[in-house]
């Protein structure tokens, strides 16, 4: 004989009743499994009464056999209406309030952001608008500070901008951009019959460099003899000062290299420029004596010391 399977065995694994769903209202997947746990069972039941291997077999031929009960079919209906009524209703609604919350939420939120953008985009014009009138108020306070003085610069500038004063600044301006083009090399030995481009072309391959050189040539007097014989420094005219640059940047490399331990690059410093050099190497050469423990070095015309692990 067919056994009904009972609604308070389907529904026994549901922890939560119906005042629990009717007071508590959010969707949780708790109830979500508790549905899926109650359909499984009841139609695990339906399908093995019948005889069905599948859920999807069970069709009217299937449900109306003779050994299936009027009773054991009104047990099935009411369990499958309990679990929609009781269970599944309250879950879809809470899902379709949750849906509508969702969506008003976001419009809000698309919403507010644009009430962001356009306060954004007025503090933005604001902005421009003050900066707008600094601007004014500054060029009218240089207009009529331009006009106090131009009296004064009139008389003083036709002093300064004497031609002779013009033609010494021109002087300077085309000598200081001569020299960022040239450099000097130090220690390059001397010979009767040298061939100075060849040995300065020679050096700087060492450096990865291949320049086009305008001219070279020693710079100071020749040995007189009886004096101690000194290298003459070598000036090298290159076409750009990038090349300068980029050479002056590699010229440690030559510390290693056969034949050029001695040889020392620098730039085609002026007189001054040179004098101030040398008072910073001689001022290096105090605190490595006085201080044996740092690394000492010279940047930005000043002599720096740092810890030696640092």
């Amino acid at each position: 004989s067919v056994q009904p399977v009972s609604l308070e065995a389907v529904v026994s694994t549901q922890s939560t009743g119906d005042s629990d769903m009717e007071e508590d209202e959010t969707f949780k997947s708790l109830y979500v499994a508790q549905i899926l746990e109650a359909k499984s069972r009841i139609f695990e039941t339906m399908c093995k009464e019948t005889g069905c291997t599948d859920n999807a077999q069970l069709r009217l031929e299937t449900l109306c056999k003779s050994k299936i009960t009027k009773n054991t079919l009104a047990e099935w209906l009411e369990t499958v209406c309990r679990i929609f009524d009781a269970y599944a209703s309250p879950v879809l609604s809470t899902a379709c309030t949750l849906e509508t919350e969702m969506g008003r939420l976001k419009s809000e939120r698309i919403e507010d952001q644009k009430k962001i953008i356009e306060l954004q985009e007025k503090i933005i014009e604001k902005k421009d608008l003050e900066m707008d009138n600094v601007k004014k108020e500054m060029k009218t306070a240089v207009q009529s500070e331009i006009k106090s003085y131009s009296s004064v610069l009139k008389t003083t500038c036709s002093k300064a901008l004497a031609p002779r004063k013009v033609q010494a600044a021109l002087k300077t301006a085309a000598a200081e951009e001569d020299r960022s083009k040239s450099l000097v090399i130090y220690g390059i030995e001397e010979k009767k019959e040298e061939k100075l481009e060849e040995t300065v072309l020679d050096i700087l391959s060492h450096l990865d460099e291949k320049p086009r050189i305008v001219s070279c040539c020693r710079l100071g007097r020749d040995n007189v003899q009886g004096e101690a014989v000194t290298r003459k420094p070598v000036r090298v005219n290159l076409s750009g000062s990038d090349h300068v640059r980029q050479i002056l940047q590699k010229k440690r490399k030559l510390r290693s290299v056969e034949g050029y331990t001695t040889v020392y690059l620098c730039p085609d410093r002026t007189t001054e420029q040179r004098v101030t050099h040398k008072n910073l190497v001689d001022e290096m050469k105090r605190k490595r004596l006085s201080e044996p423990e740092k690394h000492h070095f010279i940047r930005n015309n000043l002599v720096v010391s740092v810890s030696s692990g640092t």
